[in-house]
């Protein structure tokens, strides 16, 4: 994305247009299409994937943030989560503060973070929550859950007193991408709430279809304009 098109993205007003569309526009989705020499997708998990989501690109518009961010909130109020039971925001470092923090600020809750540490998510002692503190988990992508995982317990070994709000009996988490590999397969233990829901598939190295096809594996975002090279080649000029 070139200055002036980043220019006119600051000024969008996104009302009826498929966040599908936004996406598309700030060069923030990759999809696998088999074009020859294609690469597919090293994740920071090891696993290789046919799709990629590089969320950053759309985060990084304060604007489209807090159309995210308030479209987010009004699936939350569906499920009767709203401003009156949650205290505060948590969401990891470091592509899900923005999201995070315009969530808190609109529900009128307070937001806090972890950070990881030696590949681990940990408490980063900067904030204090209060005994009962009911915590909404607010996460930009969500792949496996492992992350999502890693915050809670994070939270919880430095604050086991307090609570995040359950759908259920279920842990909620709101996103603004789900891309699982099995989009009919419940999680047992959180209630994902998404804006954007897609199944993108994820293999281990031994296991990679795409591998097979003579496909490389690469990193996306040091050869993310590589990958936007296919996906314009799809979608045209």
């Amino acid at each position: 994305m070139n200055i002036e098109t980043a220019r006119k993205t600051l000024g969008l007003e996104v009302k009826l247009i498929a966040f599908e569309d936004v996406f598309a526009w700030c060069d923030a989705i990759w999809i696998y299409r088999g074009f020859e020499g294609e690469p597919h997708a090293l994740l920071a998990s090891g696993k290789h994937s046919d799709g990629y989501i590089n969320l950053n690109a759309v985060l990084q518009f304060p604007n489209l943030c807090a159309v995210l961010a308030k479209d987010l909130i009004k699936r939350l109020e569906k499920h009767g989560i709203t401003t009156g039971n949650v205290d505060a925001v948590v969401s990891s470092s470091f592509a899900a503060l923005t999201l995070g923090q315009e969530v808190a600020r609109r529900m009128e809750a307070m937001f806090v973070f972890t950070e990881k540490e030696e590949k681990k998510q940990k408490w980063t002692g900067r904030f204090e929550l209060p005994k009962g503190t009911r915590i909404l988990q607010v996460e930009e992508l969500i792949t496996t859950l492992g992350t999502t995982r890693k915050v809670r317990e994070a939270v919880l070994n430095s604050n086991p007193q307090v609570e995040f709000i359950k759908l259920d009996g279920k842990i909620v988490v709101a996103t603004v991408f789900y891309r699982p590999d099995n989009l009919a397969r419940p999680e047992p233990d959180y209630q994902i709430i998404p804006l954007i829901q897609k199944e993108i598939h994820n293999w281990s190295p031994e296991e990679c279809p795409l591998c097979k096809k003579g496909s490389s594996a690469l990193k996306p975002k040091p050869n993310w304009q590589r990958f936007l090279e296919y996906q314009r080649r799809f979608h045209g000029p």
